[in-house]
């Protein structure tokens, strides 16, 4: 298992596994725009298909829209990789906010059957230098990733929306998690409650924004009267302005209830990832917040070796290191308005 910790980092890596493809690539992405990074890696894979090699893509429709009427994926297209846009918007003059979702929010990279790359990052080139995370997999966890890829690329062929309702594979050491917004269920969901309310020591959680649904709130506050230590480490600001209203409307709570705040400084913090105890962890493209945990595809890696869960636990370490306590940053000059307007979203994502 190998770690990127740096955009740049993964998508050099992904780009070399592509290159040494000689059967099939499987690329799934919520974000791929229509910039120098995007063009280059949809260019590749364009290349790869006219070799001969099955290339299929499986892009999100909101996510990765500036691609619709682009040159480059009608080049794609031409050189024989099929694509696919998860959940497009019929025309519309008006669209209903929930009509929006879901959203593939995953972020995959299958090569043959060598290469797995999970993670939470992109592809765009403002997110370079961002703080972000993605791991190559192997063994039955990338097994059981392929296994997804290809039960959501047989349901989008057949006009559904959305693989499986959820796919576990892996072994004692860490399984590959994906939770589809089909029928309601939601593992990735329960596994993370699971670990919170049996946490005895540590709960620790990197995410770029924080505005949790009900019950993982309620988990989080019941795990810190049991004398558990809960550390939040958020990004001090993201390309997602109301995100960031929300969420710094919803620090004064954190730190009511005594939870340890940070928010990280250098960039923007990309990365999502939880560390509970010593024994269990998880990263991948899943927020910890309504839209990850209830409405949207996502897909993560679950750890439970203590050897890998102790290298994120580290990294945490090292995050934290480059973070303020909240209140000590220099404070965001928000206009009284949009204050008030998270203000009144933190309500609302309070009451879901």
């Amino acid at each position: 298992m190998k770690f990127y910790l740096k955009s740049a980092d993964a998508w050099a890596a992904m780009a070399q596994a592509c290159e040494q493809a000689t059967t099939c690539i499987d690329f799934e992405q919520y974000i791929v725009r229509d910039d120098e990074v995007g063009q280059r890696f949809l260019a590749l894979l364009a290349r790869k298909a006219r070799d001969g090699v099955q290339v299929r893509i499986v892009l999100d429709a909101f996510g990765s829209r500036t691609l619709l009427t682009s040159k480059v994926l009608e080049e794609t297209r031409k050189s024989g990789a099929k694509v696919i846009f998860y959940h497009m918007q019929k025309p519309r003059r008006f669209v209903r906010i929930g009509g929006l979702f879901p959203r593939t929010h995953a972020k995959l990279l299958h090569v043959d059957d060598t290469a797995t790359y999970l993670g939470s990052m992109c592809m765009a080139e403002y997110m370079r230098n961002w703080r972000d995370t993605m791991v190559a997999l192997e063994g039955p966890a990338a097994i059981a990733a392929r296994r997804d890829f290809d039960g959501l690329w047989r349901d989008l062929d057949d006009g559904q929306l959305d693989g499986d309702p959820g796919i576990i594979g892996g072994n004692r050491g860490g399984y590959y998690l994906a939770q589809n917004p089909k029928g309601g269920q939601r593992p990735l969901y329960e596994a993370l409650l699971a670990a919170i309310m049996t946490a005895r020591h540590s709960i620790r959680l990197a995410t770029p924004y924080f505005f949790p649904p009900k019950r993982l709130r309620r988990a989080l506050k019941d795990a810190q009267g049991r004398g558990v230590k809960i550390s939040l480490l958020l990004s001090q600001q993201t390309d997602v302005a109301i995100a960031d209203l929300i969420t710094h409307a919803l620090l004064g709570q954190w730190r009511h209830l005594d939870y340890d705040v940070r928010l990280y400084q250098p960039t923007v913090l990309h990365a999502k990832y939880a560390v509970i105890d010593d024994d269990w962890a998880t990263l991948g493209s899943c927020n910890f917040d309504h839209l990850s945990l209830i409405l949207n595809r996502e897909c993560n890696l679950v750890m439970r070796d203590v050897g890998d869960v102790a290298l994120l636990a580290s990294q945490f370490d090292e995050d934290c290191r480059h973070a303020l306590p909240a209140g000590t940053e220099t404070p965001r000059a928000f206009k009284w308005h949009n204050r008030l307007v998270g203000r009144i979203r933190a309500m609302i994502s309070q009451a879901l």
